[in-house]
């Protein structure tokens, strides 16, 4: 079996050519400052409701703040939804995308709390057969997922069930709100907070997360791979939620390689109520080459992906990056 390289599945791009016209400090870095320290400090003392109540009064002002972006968004919803949806649910859904960023934050805050884990309510759980029998298999499971605000929480809770979960992603991400001191000095602090959240991880560009992934794989654990990456490389352009998208290919190498099961997950809500919902295993057609199998089997993760979008669209957070 050959070695997949997670640098074919994602690289950085633009970053050099952009650097130099960032702002010192921008409105994002102001609000990373807030978030790490004294949101992180008072949040640290309170539990789910008065921190919930803190959120709803958070709330309005990043309404604000997120305005230009949530009109993006909505602009964005309105393309990809059915003509019949009117202004005012649009309108709505892209309010409650502003806010569901406000309170998957807050979630985020408490998951690095020693012990608030095995606090919250057990998520309900919809298709565990489908897992269940998947990793009866032994060839491992991939589950493949968009940016939904839940994933964090639902991988925990899956988990704290028995089901722990490795994931796979950036450890610089690209983010053209941020200044020169969030670049510098607030994204690396960022990115060692969310290691926290998440856990057990293996960052695009390790040199041995090839290894990592496989051994997981074979060992017939869990991996999550996100498909609605933007910064992949061996991207191919699809049509995606009333516009065209690049997508990646790097994980139907994963798959094509290793062998693995193919699980849909989408995980929805917050602490107060999380739903996992694991869909049956995707069929994938047999093909000779990379190039091949990639051809025949990225359209349908794709609409599938799509499918989990338009089922819940307030609570996929790539609409526009906030």
């Amino acid at each position: 079996m050959h070695a997949y390289k997670p640098n074919s599945l994602h690289s950085v791009s633009g970053l050099a050519s952009s650097r130099d016209r960032r702002t010192l400090l921008s409105v994002k870095d102001v609000l990373w400052l807030l978030y790490l320290y004294p949101m992180r400090w008072l949040v640290q003392a309170l539990g789910m409701r008065p921190t919930y109540l803190l959120g709803r009064l958070v709330e309005p002002v990043f309404q604000i703040i997120a305005a230009e972006r949530r009109g993006r968004a909505r602009g964005w919803m309105q393309e990809a939804l059915p003509r019949q949806t009117s202004s005012e649910a649009l309108d709505r859904l892209a309010r409650r995308f502003v806010s569901n960023a406000v309170f998957r934050a807050l979630d985020d805050l408490h998951l690095v709390k020693p012990g608030f884990v095995e606090r919250i309510s057990h998520p309900e759980i919809q298709g565990r057969e489908h897992l269940k029998a998947a990793l009866a298999e032994g060839r491992g499971v991939l589950l493949i997922s968009g940016h939904f605000y839940a994933n964090r929480l639902g991988k925990r809770l899956l988990g704290r069930l028995g089901y722990p979960v490795m994931s796979v992603r950036h450890g610089q991400p690209p983010d053209r709100w941020m200044g020169r001191m969030g670049r510098k000095w607030l994204q690396p602090r960022y990115i060692r907070f969310l290691h926290e959240v998440i856990g057990e991880e293996v960052y695009i560009g390790d040199p041995h997360g090839s290894l990592k992934i496989f051994q997981r794989l074979r060992s017939g654990g869990l991996v999550n791979v996100h498909v609605d990456v933007g910064f992949a490389t061996g991207r191919r352009e699809m049509p995606f939620l009333g516009r065209r998208r690049r997508f990646g290919t790097g994980l139907l190498e994963i798959i094509r390689l290793s062998g693995c099961v193919v699980l849909p997950m989408l995980c929805l809500g917050n602490q107060r109520r999380c739903t996992i919902r694991l869909g049956p295993p995707l069929e994938m057609a047999e093909a000779d080459g990379r190039l091949d199998f990639a051809e025949a089997n990225l359209p349908g993760i794709v609409k599938r992906l799509e499918e989990m979008i338009l089922e819940k669209p307030e609570e996929w957070e790539l609409w526009q990056r906030l």
